[in-house]
């Protein structure tokens, strides 16, 4: 639990040191281990509870625009109802936390943005911006966007304030970002330092890719992963909600306007520096779920603005509350569809391992073994299952093969195969000759001579 030398199970960095996250989650999740034992399900219930104060809060801030129960419920689950979100929100990555803690402050900026002298929930609004871009750096266009919004809203259009009055929250923002920026120098020189590659430390921008890579991410993200992202229809009412919106947006919130337009720029910005990465991994949606909020937002207050009798009329919540019922209907069968899959590669490591800690003690491998596990397409997957650090190979290619001698040099004393047709590689035969055990299809064998 050494909070500023994170680790890995996979010691393909030096003793497995690398960070990229502040890993406040999992320390939390630690001390959890200390007193209660390990126990998965901490580390998920710390990311739900912690989107669900956000949504509480998004809800409340809803309340506050709105002045409607009925809408505030339907935009809040509506906003919530992507299948993405759902999924992460039971599971272990810390986006969905960033996100909540990213909502709850929004709640708290607004309330600033809107009362003179409140300069408490100024405070407690920057506190949730920079854990929340700590936690996640792509969070981080959330306080720049906040910043961008307050200079438009209070020292461009308010000349009753003057940018001096507005030095110490000016100041703020700059200490932020100064620790925001300083954690993500710290784990550049942390990960170089112990030769760590396994997290993305550094962007991966539209401009960098050849127009074949571009158009592959597009093809990835239209046909693939967008109905992930929000049912169909929902994204349809979001789409043509924005563009009326901006035909009366003289009729719209102007703080809410501003900053949706802050948040726009913002997420626009995100999404062409890591561009390459919506390709493979779909929860880097979930940065953009807050710039969408806002542009939504903004638009249904310009539209019931301009037309107050129909927003006004029992059917179209009852329209809208529809929309929400097959919006959360769709995402529960995406989400099941996800947990249902029997043949993924990534997975079925876990499957096959899932209980095998209390066996490889019963046979002999002591807590400070190190493993070399074939065949895991996951560098950490099998090893966490094993509560064992060591190496992965994904395959018997030949380039892999080589690794697993380096690996023994590096103080590997047990080959893991998780299937016995390996044995026909001369290479693998070669080293699995002692066999110490065998659980579940895995076999277990002692690399000491």
């Amino acid at each position: 639990m050494h909070f500023f030398e994170p680790r890995i199970l996979n010691l393909n960095s030096v003793d497995g040191k690398a960070v990229g996250e502040f890993p406040i989650l999992y320390y939390l999740t630690a001390l959890l281990y200390k007193i209660f034992g390990e126990h998965e399900f901490f580390l998920r219930l710390i990311n739900l509870s912690i989107i669900t104060t956000g949504l509480l809060f998004l809800y409340k801030l809803l309340i506050k625009l709105l002045d409607d129960i009925a809408y505030a419920l339907i935009f809040t689950f509506l906003f919530f109802s992507s299948a993405i979100l759902i999924y992460y929100t039971n599971n272990y990555l810390p986006d969905p936390a960033a996100l909540g803690f990213t909502l709850i402050a929004w709640y708290f900026y607004y309330e600033f943005l809107v009362k003179r002298n409140k300069t408490k929930a100024f405070i407690i609004s920057l506190i949730f911006f920079t854990l929340a871009s700590l936690i996640k750096v792509s969070y981080g266009l959330n306080p720049a966007a906040a910043l961008l919004s307050l200079i438009i809203i209070k020292v461009i259009g308010n000349q009753k304030y003057s940018i001096k009055k507005n030095y110490p929250y000016l100041l703020s923002f700059l200490f932020s970002f100064l620790i925001i920026i300083g954690w993500y120098l710290f784990i550049i020189k942390y990960n170089e330092t112990n030769n760590g590659n396994y997290f993305l430390t550094h962007y991966q921008p539209i401009w960098s890719l050849k127009k074949v890579q571009i158009d592959e991410v597009w093809n990835y993200m239209y046909y693939y992963w967008l109905p992930n992202y929000y049912y169909e229809s929902t994204l349809h009412v979001f789409g043509w909600m924005i563009i009326i919106g901006l035909i009366f947006i003289k009729t719209s919130n102007k703080i809410i306007l501003t900053i949706a337009t802050s948040t726009f720029i913002g997420s626009s910005i995100y999404f062409v520096l890591f561009f390459l990465q919506f390709k493979e991994h779909d929860y880097y949606f979930l940065a953009l779920i807050p710039g969408i909020i806002f542009l939504v937002i903004n638009a249904f207050i310009s539209i019931r603005n301009r037309f107050p009798i129909i927003f006004g009329n029992l059917i179209f919540k009852l329209a809208l509350l529809l929309l929400l019922i097959l919006s959360l209907n769709y995402a529960n069968k995406k989400v099941s569809g996800r947990y249902s899959i029997k043949n993924d590669k990534f997975a079925n490591i876990g499957t096959q391992l899932d209980n095998a800690n209390e066996y490889i003690i019963n046979i002999g491998i002591s807590k400070d073994s190190k493993l070399i596990v074939v065949q895991d397409y996951t560098p950490n997957g099998s090893l966490y299952f094993l509560n064992r650090t060591g190496w992965t190979i994904s395959d018997t290619a030949a380039i892999e093969l080589i690794r697993i001698h380096t690996y023994i040099q590096k103080g590997a004393s047990y080959l893991v195969l998780t299937d016995k047709n390996y044995l026909k590689n001369s290479t693998i035969r070669s080293l699995a000759k002692n066999v110490v055990g065998e659980y579940n299809g895995a076999v277990f064998y002692s690399l000491n001579k």
